[in-house]
Parts: C-alpha cells; structure tokens; sequence
C-alpha cells in the first residue's frame, strides 16, 4: 500500500513529513483537489434546476454522489442520504429535529467515550426537555459491553447514541450485534449511531447494522472539508424537524395561512445552497475508496496497527503508557511519563517532523480507568509506513532530553 503516498499532494509538498492525525482528518488525495477546483473552473452553478447544461449537471452530481453512497454502504431499501456539513451539522440535526418526541423523564443512553459532536446536543434536548443522560459502562478495551447496555434500557429508554469507533483509542464496537440485542428487548428505542471514525477505516454496511440514523463527515473520507451525511430510515427522518429552512426544501408557501408546504426526503432537510464544488469532491473521494477497497484499507491499517503494538511492547513502562493496545482500530493513544500530552507533541513535530494530536481529543468526560483524560494520540492510515512507525518509536525514546528541556 506503501506507493499510495504519492497520491496525495500535502505528503509531497511537505519534506519528511510523517502524517499521524489521520482520526482528526483524512488527507486529500489529487483527484478530490482536482475535483473541487474542476467544479469552479468548467461547472460554476447552483444545482436543483434543469435551465442549463452546467446546472443540470450539478444536480445530477448530488444524486449519483447518494447513489454511489447507497452502493458503498450497503444501504437498504426505504432509507434516504441527507448532505450536511458534517458529523456535528449530522447529529444535531438528529437530536434537535426529535426534540419534540423527548419527555420529561425519558432517558437518553450513550458513552463516557463519546465525541462532543455527539454528546453536546443530546445532553442540551435532554436539559431542554428535563429528560435524563445514562452512560454505559465500557469494558477496559473501551467497547460496549451488550449484558450492561441491556440492564440500563428500561421503559423510558428514547434514544441510544454510540459510536461504532471512538476516536480516542480505536475500540471498534460491533455496531451490528449491538443493535440486535437493543431491537430484542425494544425495537421502539431509536438508535443512533456515529460512523465518523471508522467510516474511513472500516466496513460498514448499513442493511447489517440496522441502526436509525448515522452520521459521518466526509473529511474523514479523504473528502472535502464542509462534507457529511445524514442517513436514516425513511420512517425515522420524517419524524425530524428541519435545522435548518431555506431554498430547495419547500414546493410553495402560504401567506394566508402563514405556513409551507416542505419537499420530500431528501431535500426537505436540505435547505440552502449546497456546498456542490466539496460535494463534487465528495463523489470522487468515495469512488477513490472503492477503487482501492475498504477491506484492502482494513487489512493494511491492521498491519501497521500489529507492528506498532509489538514495537510498544518493548518500550520500558516507566518511560511510556500506551492505552488499549489490543483495539481494532488504526490509533495509538500514549504518554510519555508524566509529560504534558502537548509537550509531547511538540517535541515530536520539532525534532521528528511527526504530526501527532493531543489533549483530550473532543471526549471531556472519559470515566474509563485505562484512557487518561488527556494523551497524545498517533493515528495511521493506508499510506503510511512501518518506517514511519520506526520513527515514532525512536522519538519516543529519545525524548527525556528534550521534554526535560522545555518543562
């Protein structure tokens, strides 16, 4: 997989550069760039009309862009893709559009482990309409252990909100068995699951995983910034109060009566002006997943995953933490004694070239004994190398002089 590095233009315009922050955002390989800046030299238009060649052509941008989505993941029949602008435009569409369903007393089940984008607005309906948080208890790995989530599901139990994959220490949860077990015991509960850290990682088959709504953004695809998906059930999204109102989503109004009359899914969840240039990015990022294979990806990314634990097992424990080694997913989550996780960093980016992120990665309220609540964080993807884990491992070793320089 090694040779995929030259595809993407920042590892070439950038000397020595080792690119670890790949769970903040994927790279942009050349044929996204070309894309969005092709849509703005020879397309320039705005979709959702047939008046000219350029136009036409947008609009049908959008639909093969869902079309080809539905292919990737494996959606089933009756279910819809919504553009957004991402995982959080995604989640918060879905927790305040079922605002109006959520009782005083009802309970909203979700993880200490969650992203912000997904905790936040589910913890403001819940204030809002006097309803309770619960959070699962994950296992030391980081996983939902399914015999506790069923033991915290009573009557009240609205909405379970998880991710298939947290982006703190890669534990990849089996979104699948997870919501059989929920559908047994109640298939009334809407789940909701965000798909934003293994979507570009892992397989997801939306007929198999059998949730209500996901949400993912398209930056971590290795499209354009200003990209995401909501999708869901038909039967599920119709239940959404728009986010958002504006053009394209309405078939007329009515002063009299002071009201509207709202388009069909999907548009009616669509209002303004798309972001059809990053859209048109998006369609080719995915097409660019395809030609390579998620599994190929999955595959890879274990390797490199493999090779970095073994490499971290020989790292004296004095000198270095490492978090849930044996997760799934392709990051690595560490300390360097007790080090701030930013210090660590820096030395890493100053003396090594190497991108790496710190602090506490957007999960504020980890309760998991094993996961320190802020820590530095390497995450790989199919371009990068066993060489440049070598390095990191060798940065990692040689940094008390300098960390006991800065601190």
């Amino acid at each position: 997989m090694e040779p995929y590095a030259k595809l993407f233009p920042y590892l070439q315009n950038q000397e020595d550069i080792i690119y670890f922050d790949n769970a903040a955002t994927s790279l942009k390989p050349e044929v996204v760039i070309n894309a969005e800046a092709n849509y703005n030299r020879f397309f320039a238009a705005n979709p959702h009309t047939q008046d000219y060649k350029q136009a036409f052509e947008a609009t049908q941008m959008i639909t093969q862009l869902r079309e080809r989505l539905s292919e990737f993941l494996n959606a089933p029949k009756n279910s819809s893709f919504i553009l957004t602008s991402g995982a959080t435009h995604s989640l918060n569409q879905v927790a305040f559009g079922l605002q109006s369903f959520i009782n005083p007393g009802d309970e909203i089940l979700t993880t200490s482990l969650e992203h912000s984008a997904a905790l936040l607005p589910f913890i403001e309906v819940a204030n809002r309409q006097k309803a309770k948080i619960k959070l699962l208890t994950e296992n030391d790995h980081g996983k939902i252990v399914i015999k506790e989530l069923l033991t915290k599901i009573t009557d009240r139990t609205k909405i379970i909100v998880y991710a298939s994959s947290t982006n703190v220490i890669g534990a990849l949860n089996d979104v699948a068995l997870i919501n059989k077990a929920i559908r047994k015991v109640n298939k009334e509960i809407i789940i909701v699951v965000d798909a934003a850290q293994s979507i570009g990682h892992h397989k997801t088959d939306l007929s198999d995983w059998d949730a209500d709504f996901i949400a993912f953004s398209g930056h971590k695809i290795f499209a354009p910034f200003g990209t995401g998906i909501l999708w869901g059930k038909k039967p599920q999204l119709e239940k959404l109060t728009p986010l958002f109102f504006g053009g394209a989503m309405s078939d007329s109004v009515d002063l009299e009566g002071i009201g509207f009359k709202m388009k069909p899914l999907p548009e009616r969840l669509e209002g303004g002006t798309p972001n059809i240039s990053a859209i048109y990015g998006f369609l080719k990022a995915i097409e660019f997943v395809q030609s390579i294979g998620i599994a190929n990806i999955a595959k890879y990314e274990k390797k490199l995953k493999n090779y970095a634990i073994i490499k971290a097992k020989n790292i004296p424990s004095d000198l270095a933490t490492f978090y849930n080694l044996e997760n799934d997913g392709p990051i690595l989550t560490f300390n360097i004694r007790n080090y701030n996780p930013q210090d660590i960093a820096t030395f890493l980016w100053v003396k090594y070239k190497i991108q790496v992120r710190s602090g506490s990665h957007c999960a504020r309220i980890v309760q998991n004994q094993n996961i320190a609540p802020t820590s530095v964080r390497a995450s790989f993807a199919f371009f990068n190398t066993t060489a440049e884990i070598d390095k990191l491992f060798e940065a990692i070793l040689n940094s008390d002089n300098f960390l006991e320089a800065i601190v």
